[in-house]
């Protein structure tokens, strides 16, 4: 009887331990930050494959840039993170040759590529070219679903890519001056009527993309200071990429005093009777993946998105065909039904993506059962991202991190995983948020940092 009463005693007071460790959440949960929120939150230890908090886990939310993860699995699943993207380029055997490049999506082909391929030429004693060809047949290109907008992140991929398909805004606050970076001929400013603040102040100018026949134009109105430039508001995306592209590497050639004769042409071509003069060999896959994790970069999410579906289905890689692969990685890995998940794109910009904090947390399970070493690369450490500095983390705790966010759409999204180093337990976490269009926007962190605080309050009591 008194072993009984004992046991009995050891119960109660676990579960008095657990209740009080999830209390301070619930009590979160109520407050009046989340009145008019919908919130889902799931907790799981790894170790012993229990859930162990949850609320919602089982509601549809917008995971934004989540998706992300999911993109990055499907990635791991059908390509080597040693996979590189290699663009061949070609000569013609004319007397006046023509350069031909083929684009295979590389994300970020660099000036320091477009010099490889000038001293090639030079190399060869070529000096002068009729024209060069650009063949973008194997990447469809986005569709530019947002108007005027040049914000970076709406960054269109296709087969050729530049500089992520961006350019920088560098202000030059005592000339009162913007600078293009990189410079090029193929943007040009507005800046009638445009005040340049002091750099304590923060001006945050409104700036709108107009494409023009053989150059993009940014109107550029309001205030701007070097605050700016360092919170990537005048970090912007280009309109055409192939065009850019070509008008880059145009530029590279001239400075090395090779003139092309002719218009450019973009335009499919057969590599019989060219011969090929070097191959541009990317960095591994690998090294976009972490960037798209950690940076959310929603272009790399997009272009990795159609390499995929050009590699299992063949050309060209389209955003339906990586799509189709995607979903396969959903049913066969983490046995979802198609009817459970709603996904319309690989970066999480699409706001018809819908997914539960339960099927997050089954891919977080699945992701550091097959691929623990890469918890550290794909994930942020909140300890050196500025974003969470308000989390209070106890030394016990390493915490790494991916986050959704759709701030106009009241989407505040965090998920990952939680190291305790004291007990060598791992648990994962799903916080998933939308406020009702009654509140302000949500910002990155502002709904889903005080649960993550509460959870981790939480573990450490229990």
């Amino acid at each position: 009887m008194r072993r009984f009463f004992c046991f009995f005693l050891v119960v109660l007071c676990a579960d008095y331990v657990f209740a009080f460790s999830t209390r301070s959440l619930e009590e979160t949960l109520q407050s009046d930050v989340y009145k008019h929120v919908d919130v889902a939150v799931s907790l799981k230890d790894l170790d012993k494959d229990n859930y162990i908090f949850s609320v919602r886990d089982d509601s549809d939310f917008i995971p934004a840039s989540l998706t992300k993860l999911l993109l990055t699995g499907t990635c791991l699943e059908y390509l080597s993170t040693s996979f590189r993207f290699k663009t061949k380029v070609y000569l013609d055997k004319e007397s006046l040759p023509t350069l031909y490049v083929k684009g295979v999506g590389d994300p970020n082909q660099t000036l320091e590529q477009f010099h490889l391929i000038a001293q090639a030429l030079l190399k060869k004693n070529v000096r002068r070219l009729k024209s060069i060809v650009l063949d973008s047949s194997m990447i469809q290109l986005d569709a530019n679903r947002y108007g005027n907008s040049a914000r970076y992140y709406y960054a269109l991929g296709g087969a050729f890519n530049f500089n992520y398909n961006q350019v920088q805004l560098l202000v030059d606050a005592e000339d009162k001056q913007l600078q293009v970076s990189p410079q090029t001929n193929f943007v040009e400013l507005d800046v009638r009527s445009l005040q340049f603040l002091s750099p304590d102040e923060r001006g945050f100018p409104a700036i709108s993309l107009q494409q023009r026949p053989s150059y993009d134009k940014y109107i550029i109105r309001g205030k701007v200071s070097k605050q700016d430039e360092a919170y990537t508001n005048l970090q912007l995306r280009v309109s055409r990429p192939t065009h850019f592209y070509a008008s880059m590497l145009k530029q590279v050639l001239l400075d090395h005093d090779i003139k092309v004769i002719e218009p450019l042409h973009f335009d499919s071509f057969l590599t019989r009777k060219k011969k090929r003069l070097l191959t541009l060999t990317s960095l591994p896959l690998s090294n976009y993946l972490e960037e798209m994790n950690q940076e959310s970069s929603n272009i790399i999410a997009s272009i990795i998105l159609k390499i995929l579906g050009r590699l299992e289905y063949g050309d060209p890689g389209t955003h339906r065909k990586g799509l189709r692969l995607m979903k396969q990685f959903l049913e066969d890995k983490l046995d979802l039904e198609p009817s459970q998940f709603v996904l319309q794109d690989g970066s999480g910009l699409s706001h018809h993506n819908r997914l539960t904090a339960n099927h997050m947390n089954q891919f977080l399970d699945y992701f550091h059962q097959k691929y623990p070493e890469l918890v550290k690369t794909m994930f942020v450490d909140v300890r050196e991202e500025a974003d969470y500095d308000s989390i209070e983390l106890p030394d016990r705790y390493h915490v790494y991190v991916k986050s959704g966010t759709l701030s106009n759409l009241g989407v505040n999204n965090l998920a990952g995983y939680i190291l305790d180093g004291m007990t060598e337990s791992v648990y994962s976490f799903v916080i998933l948020t939308k406020n009702d269009g009654t509140k302000k926007p949500a910002y990155k962190g502002t709904l889903s940092n005080p649960l993550l605080q509460q959870i981790l309050e939480g573990l450490q009591r229990s």
